[in-house]
């Protein structure tokens, strides 16, 4: 069963996303009623994020809103476009380690832009000098080095981006990891819009420069919940050599998945994420803002024996 904390969380964003998608206060009040309904009548079997991707797409079939951050994901991604050449700049005396390590602290820093979790809020205005600032916080989980040498024997990389503003500094990840270390990277986005995650028609329309060997849809739903997965997705699995995946629902799907498909043959999985969620931080033993790269597959024995999704936490 999830914590109550899980209760109140999914009531914000719920209500947020109402909002955002239609201005008629009378099917406002209507969606509020039932979907909260809804949450306390399924809440003690209910599963994170499945139960966020069916809100969203029950708001989404009665406003006919499919989009409704559109706005919020345009804004955030023309602002981090516009820091780019400075985030070169900040990287230009580093080594080629220390380069890849700024890089995705950078990316962590952006993994704070982030619309649907309860709690959290963002001021993009501000983000430019957390970002130059942000290295010197490091890493409360670090795994870095594993992931360095796991980087340096794969060939083929996944990697699963997630919000809107944080995927223009994931695609400097991939940049670097195509054209300094000649990596072939597949880069997964959403098929069809889910909060502000960020989708293919995203990151065409604002023009992000096509750095990934591919760009792919991953799903259409919070995360990667194999059950929500295309079958192009699975396929590249099959043949990738390491999946990075970024972002708290990422995190909570790698767990599902995990747990759920116990025989699946996974290649090296590590998370990248900033701890938003008083729930997640807890399951990942970190205080709340913990910036983390996590080692997640192939699991010792004796995280295998404890290992649990965050509803069974």
């Amino acid at each position: 069963m999830p914590q109550e904390h899980c209760r109140y969380c999914l009531m914000e964003i719920t209500e947020r996303a109402i909002k955002l998608s239609t201005r008629d206060p009378t099917l406002q009040r209507k969606l509020l009623q039932e979907l909260s309904e809804f949450i306390n009548a399924h809440f003690a079997k209910l599963k994170l994020p499945d139960i966020s991707t069916k809100i969203f797409r029950i708001i989404a079939k009665e406003t006919g809103t499919k989009d409704p951050f559109l706005a919020i994901k345009k804004e955030s991604n023309l602002y981090f476009l516009q820091i780019v050449p400075m985030i070169r700049k900040w990287l230009q005396d580093l080594d080629q380690q220390q380069c890849l390590n700024h890089l995705m602290l950078y990316s962590i820093a952006a993994n704070m832009v982030d619309f649907s979790t309860g709690g959290h809020t963002v001021n993009l205005s501000s983000m430019t000098n957390i970002l130059e600032e942000f290295p010197q916080e490091g890493l409360t989980i670090n795994d870095f080095d594993e992931l360095y040498t796991n980087i340096q024997n794969a060939q083929q990389i996944i990697y699963l981006s997630d919000n809107c503003g944080e995927v223009v500094v994931d695609n400097l990840v991939i940049e670097f990891l195509t054209s300094n270390l000649n990596k072939k990277v597949f880069l997964g986005l959403k098929g069809a819009p889910v909060a502000n995650d960020c989708t293919l028609q995203d990151f065409t329309r604002d023009q992000l420069p096509p750095y990934a060997t591919e760009i792919f849809p991953v799903s259409s739903s919070f995360g990667w919940n194999l059950h929500e997965s295309t079958d192009y997705f699975k396929k590249l699995l099959v043949n990738a050599d390491l999946l990075i995946v970024k972002g708290q629902s990422n995190y909570e799907t790698t767990l599902n998945n995990l747990v759920r498909h116990p025989n699946y043959s996974f290649p090296p999985i590590f998370c990248i994420l900033r701890t938003k969620c008083k729930v997640i931080s807890d399951h990942l033993g970190a205080p709340l803002g913990s910036n983390i790269i996590k080692q997640m597959f192939p699991l010792t024995r004796k995280e295998k024996d404890s290992l649990t999704e965050i509803v069974d936490y």
